[in-house]
């Protein structure tokens, strides 16, 4: 006997039932992610609508030529604060990072403030110390580098709120000792970390044993589509590298948050190089890292990146501090993306089939 016909129009169902999915997903991670006011704070006092402008004095040849020591030296900042008045700050800085120490002339840095200081001027001490990326070389290449790693960190705070937060900065180097001139780089500040954690009124989690199965799926799988749209490969969840941890009170499980994006196929440094054991020839090509999952549940987030394009493509081109050619490129390789995710087979053999028993 034939079924009766149903009264549920078939395109308006799913139709429906693709928006119940986007719904319901942006819910779930919005109550995971209610923010609490923060600061005033370090990195409150760096953020700025456009690019800040800042001076940096510091003895810059012995900061190069001891980067593997990471021996903490002075440095003054100079910039306009938020009433647009000029101050300058005390503090010490040393360089930081692994690979990019080695690759790059100029390491990125580890800046950090008195804890009393803070206090006399009225900023939470708990968040004493910022991350600064700089430009790894001299000239108009690396510093568009810096671009397009900045230009990730904001795709990626526009996709979810479990991010870290940047600051796109101007820099002058100003050598104290005079032995070498003075010279100006692209550069962002990175939220602290400890800061971010209290803004998602959360905590800092770091287990002893960690497997993918015991970080909270959703987030996980946002944070694997999203370095797979971006080609990044030099992360691992298992390892602790390029990804840290968080946990909520309203959800058991931690949850991820990527971050350092230099190696990224959009940004497509010459001295970028995949993960450890990533057979593929080009920084460029994508390679799919996340853990496996239940049939349909990794395809409940392709709405979700759906519905960021859009925003995506308008953070790039409506970018002013990086030109036209590169952001076509940036664009370009995205639209490769959203050709894989809007093609049921492609996304099938690109990503559903790649998928790991436990993940990276």
């Amino acid at each position: 006997m034939a079924n009766p016909k149903s009264n549920i129009d078939t395109p308006l169902f799913f139709l429906l039932l693709s928006a119940f999915i986007l719904w319901s997903s942006t819910v779930s991670i919005a109550q995971a992610t209610s923010q609490i006011e923060v600061g005033p704070t370090l990195f409150k006092n760096f953020q700025r609508a456009g690019i800040l402008k800042m001076t940096i004095k510091t003895n810059t040849k012995q900061l190069v030529a001891k980067k593997y020591k990471e021996e903490w030296q002075p440095l003054s900042l100079v910039f306009d604060n938020t009433m647009g008045e000029s101050v300058e700050w005390t503090a010490k800085t040393r360089a930081r990072g692994n690979i990019r120490k080695q690759v790059c002339y100029y390491p990125p840095l580890k800046i950090k403030f008195k804890k009393k200081w803070l206090v006399k001027n009225e900023m939470d001490s708990s968040f004493n110390d910022l991350k600064l990326v700089v430009g790894c070389k001299k000239g108009d290449f690396y510093g568009e580098l810096v671009l397009k790693e900045y230009l990730i960190y904001q795709l990626y705070e526009a996709l979810t709120n479990i991010s870290f937060k940047t600051q796109l900065a101007e820099i002058k180097f100003i050598d104290t000792e005079e032995t070498w001139k003075p010279f100006t780089t692209y550069a962002f500040f990175i939220e602290n970390q400890g800061e971010m954690a209290t803004r998602l009124n959360a905590r800092w989690f770091k287990p002893k044993r960690l497997r993918s199965k015991y970080i909270y799926a959703e987030q996980l799988d946002i944070m694997n589509l999203f370095q797979y749209m971006i080609g990044n490969t030099d992360w691992s969840v298992v390892g602790s590298h390029n990804v840290r941890l968080i946990k909520c009170n309203n959800y058991p499980l931690p949850l991820p948050i990527a971050y350092d994006f230099d190696y990224a196929g959009l940004v497509n440094a010459p001295y970028a190089v995949h993960g450890a054991g990533i057979d593929l020839e080009h920084i460029t090509q994508r390679l799919y890292l996340g853990m496996c999952r239940a049939a349909g549940e990794l395809e409940k987030q392709i709405p979700l990146f759906q519905e960021k394009k859009a925003t995506f493509y308008q953070i790039i081109n409506d970018f002013p501090y990086l030109d036209k050619k590169e952001k076509k490129e940036m664009i370009a390789y995205l639209d490769d993306f959203y050709r894989v995710l809007d093609n049921p087979k492609s996304f099938r053999r690109n990503i559903l089939d790649k998928c790991r028993a436990e993940g990276r």
